[in-house]
């Protein structure tokens, strides 16, 4: 059983991320690297040379300290970026999606993931991003996109919603029963996100949890 913390949009994204990055190799670049991992995505490394930790917080022990929109490496000088879960952090995502741009050698591939409908996660949470936005940050950048997964429709959004308030809810034994209780409800919404009519609904489909995009550079 899924611990009740982890949002559906997490449990979609990994695997997502799982799907789209099976092709790790060479030098990654990771943005956003964090102490504790964030849901259950571990990227297979046996084809990676060196692996590259960045992040703006020093008490995450990165390999190197840095923005996203500043990166202190050279021009084309890595195979892969991973970069989960950031860019609606950063002042201006625009500028980060430059900078992956520029340190990835030619051919080179980059995953991003960012949110759309989704609760705001800080006081830097600044920007979420519909399909159209998410697609123009990569292409903008000079990148072309191989692929754009979303994570979830209309009722997943409202799962979502729902698995997280019951996260928060403050007394840990209420939170247990409201957690069993709506997973019932929780189950049939994911079940009706993955019917035919819901898939081809201009409405229903418009919403989203968030996207993982592929991109490539060349």
């Amino acid at each position: 059983m899924r611990p009740l913390g982890l949002s559906y949009r997490r449990i979609l994204l990994d695997v997502d991320l799982e799907r789209l990055t099976p092709g790790l190799e060479g030098v990654v670049l990771e943005i956003g690297a964090k102490v504790m991992a964030r849901g259950r995505w571990r990227p297979r490394r046996d084809r990676v040379r060196r692996w590259v930790r960045v992040d703006l917080e020093a008490g995450e022990r990165p390999d190197v300290v840095a923005d996203a929109q500043g990166l202190p490496l050279r021009d084309a000088s890595v195979d892969w970026v991973v970069c989960v879960e950031v860019l609606q952090y950063v002042v201006s995502p625009e500028a980060a999606m430059r900078e992956i741009a520029r340190v990835l050698v030619p051919g080179g591939t980059a995953v991003l993931t960012v949110p759309f409908f989704h609760r705001a996660d800080g006081p830097t949470d600044r920007h979420r991003f519909t399909e159209m936005r998410a697609r123009e940050l990569v292409e903008t950048a000079g990148l072309r996109t191989l692929a754009l997964a979303t994570q979830g429709r209309f009722f997943t959004t409202l799962a979502n919603q729902l698995r997280q308030g019951a996260a928060h809810v403050a007394s840990r034994p209420a939170r247990w029963l409201v957690g069993a209780g709506l997973a019932p409800l929780t189950a049939l919404l994911l079940v009706l996100d993955g019917l035919g009519p819901v898939r081809r609904s201009p409405f229903l489909s418009s919403f989203a949890t968030g996207f993982v995009a592929l991109a490539r550079k060349g």
